[in-house]
């Protein structure tokens, strides 16, 4: 199995190009299962591996080669990104619309779980943009301002959540039923309970609050990545979070407060977080960013521990799955 590189700059993303044996979806699926642990080690070399000339075409043909490699895909409960579920434990990547860039996060790093991978499959390549970029969470680590840094290593992040209820007035972000998959405020206590988030019951559904360290240690190659979605979730930050629902035009308004519905993040003490901090990690994040274009039938494998995300503005069709273990 040769690995190459996309970008010769970046060991962002490995380059893998199937063979005309393998590729198709039943033989790549076959193929796959039998090199997991080169995929393993090309992922902690690189972070990413894009898989070329897989020729998926289907969500259940991209749920075969997924579950061929991790038979254990994980559901997207918990989760705040507003996703269409195509077959089981298969998403659309985001329905956030075009226009809107998803800026650079490990996925659901604010919640009860994360994901060790992120599998994403090109259905349906857009005309243009559309990229879904990534950085090197060991290089952010090492670029941000020491003093930066620290504070958040020191105190890690708290992730404030006010959820609606669906039946109640409209606002902004998915409804708590719609975040834990189920009508049933006992089973959301007990998700709550079991990933260790404290919560509150409110008139206007639930307040949440979820603490993690802002960076960790990779499990494999011990090396320290960033690793949270504090610039994303403050309130103060403009976000693509607030074009879901009925976000209101004062970003005030929408301070996950007792009384106020949306996302906020402080520091893991409970201290407010500088916006200039919040300005300063995206701007560290976006000098390390690598993109590259989709074509029909890729397959991506990231390492959520040490690879962030996101997704660029496009024009036309653009049908990218997804899918986590």
């Amino acid at each position: 199995m040769e690995i190459s590189r996309l970008n010769a700059s970046s060991l962002l993303p490995g380059l893998f190009v199937a063979e005309d044996g393998s590729a198709g979806a039943a033989n790549f699926s076959d193929w796959i299962a039998a090199h997991h642990d080169r995929i393993e080690s090309a992922l902690a070399e690189h972070g990413a591996l894009l898989m070329r000339g897989v020729g998926i075409r289907t969500p259940l043909e991209f749920a075969l080669v997924c579950g061929s490699i991790y038979p254990r895909l994980r559901s997207y409960r918990g989760g705040d990104s507003p996703r269409t579920e195509l077959v089981d434990k298969v998403f659309t990547s985001t329905d956030y619309g075009a226009e809107h860039e998803v800026l650079l996060h490990n996925e659901l790093s604010y919640a009860g779980w994360s994901p060790q991978r992120v599998m994403f499959g090109c259905l349906v390549a857009p005309l243009t943009g559309g990229q879904t970029h990534l950085a090197d969470g060991r290089q952010v680590y090492r670029a941000l301002n020491g003093a930066v840094r620290d504070r958040f290593d020191r105190k890690g992040v708290a992730y404030w959540q006010h959820l609606r209820d669906q039946n109640g007035p409209p606002g902004t972000g998915l409804s708590w039923q719609q975040t834990f998959e189920t009508s049933d405020p006992y089973e959301v206590e007990a998700y709550l309970a079991e990933s260790a988030m404290e919560y509150s019951w409110t008139t206007l559904g639930i307040r949440t609050c979820a603490k993690h360290a802002a960076a960790v240690d990779h499990p494999v190659t011990g090396d320290r990545c960033w690793h949270n979605q504090a610039d994303q979730w403050h309130c103060r930050m403009v976000s693509v979070k607030d074009t879901v629902g009925t976000a209101s035009v004062d970003k005030g308004a929408n301070g996950a407060g007792r009384d106020t519905l949306g996302n906020h993040t402080t520091f893991g003490d409970g201290s407010e977080i500088d916006v200039k901090d919040l300005e300063h990690i995206r701007e560290v994040c976006r000098l390390n960013e690598v993109c590259f274009n989709w074509m029909n039938g890729d397959v991506l494998i990231i390492d959520n521990v040490m690879t962030m995300h996101g997704r660029k503005p496009y024009k036309g069709e653009r049908q990218i799955v997804v899918a986590m273990a």
